[in-house]
């Protein structure tokens, strides 16, 4: 068994690594465009609580999300 299995990654190894690295970097985008930001959206809407006036509200959280780096 454990020799079929060097067999198969001996013959395979590119194809592997190749998909690894592919998974990887699918990861890492679905990480830094999806996740990241909703949970920064998330963590800026919890502070939004704290504040007062409608207008203090959105300041605050455009603020937020500046210094997060989510929006310019």
């Amino acid at each position: 068994m454990k020799e079929r299995i060097r067999v198969f990654l001996a013959r395979n190894w590119f194809k592997i690594s190749f998909l690894v690295i592919v998974v990887a970097i699918a990861g890492g985008a679905f990480y830094w465009y999806e996740w990241r930001p909703m949970q920064i959206r998330k963590e800026c809407s919890k502070q939004l609580q704290r504040t007062g006036s409608l207008e203090a509200r959105e300041l605050f959280y455009k603020t937020c999300l500046r210094g997060k780096g989510i929006e310019k």
